[in-house]
């Protein structure tokens, strides 16, 4: 086995690397509640649901938790209190990091990854339509106003809703293709990383 693909495939090298990209997603987290441009472009459902299936049974609430204080900083920073908006979000993250870990008893594998984070995101794009459109009065409450909701959204703000679906269905895969580098091993279980890395360090030229 050449060094490059053993360093690849070792512990500290898969929990280092999930690591910076939960740091530089929450960070781009942090600018985006700054930037109109991006808006709606971080990828959330790749953090709560595919952190949680590489971070498994011990570990799968971390992102959800992290994403989640992430979210409450910008609402308090920006003069807003916590309100039944905040319940909800903190619900479907731990929901998605849920979904993760139980999928992750049964295999591992990017694919699985991939397509369990598309299917989070147009589940979390209809669940926080939906969200608005009980709660807000631009909506008639009719499936009419609901579908108004699914669609183009309230019509006294740009861009319409169903942008918001696209920008969150890049942003991730474009995660989960970061992420692909932590299956090029023949395990991805961070629990088993954990529980080996003091055999490691003691025999660190195995």
């Amino acid at each position: 086995m050449t060094p490059e693909a053993t360093h690849i495939r070792s512990p500290r090298f898969r929990l280092s690397y999930l690591l910076m990209l939960l740091v530089l997603s929450l960070g781009y987290r942090v600018f985006l509640g700054r930037s109109e441009f991006l808006f709606n472009t971080s990828p959330l459902m790749a953090i709560c649901f595919g952190g949680g299936l590489l971070f498994g049974r011990q570990f799968w609430w971390v992102p959800a938790l992290l994403l989640f204080g992430t979210d409450m900083a910008l609402t308090l920073s920006g003069g807003n209190g916590l309100g039944s908006h905040s319940i909800f979000l903190a619900v479907l993250y731990s929901l998605a990091g849920l979904a993760g870990m139980l999928c992750s008893i049964h295999a591992r594998s990017w694919p699985l990854m991939l397509g369990g984070t598309l299917v989070a995101t147009v589940v979390f794009y209809m669940a926080g339509n939906t969200f608005a459109w009980l709660s807000s009065p631009a909506y008639s409450k009719t499936m009419a106003g609901w579908w108004q909701s699914q669609t183009i959204g309230d019509p006294n703000w740009e861009p319409k809703a169903y942008f918001f679906l696209r920008n969150a269905l890049i942003s991730n895969i474009l995660w989960c293709v970061a992420a692909l580098p932590l299956f090029n091993s023949k395990s991805t279980d961070f629990e088993e990383d954990h529980k080996a890395a003091p055999t490691l360090a003691r025999h660190p030229g195995e």
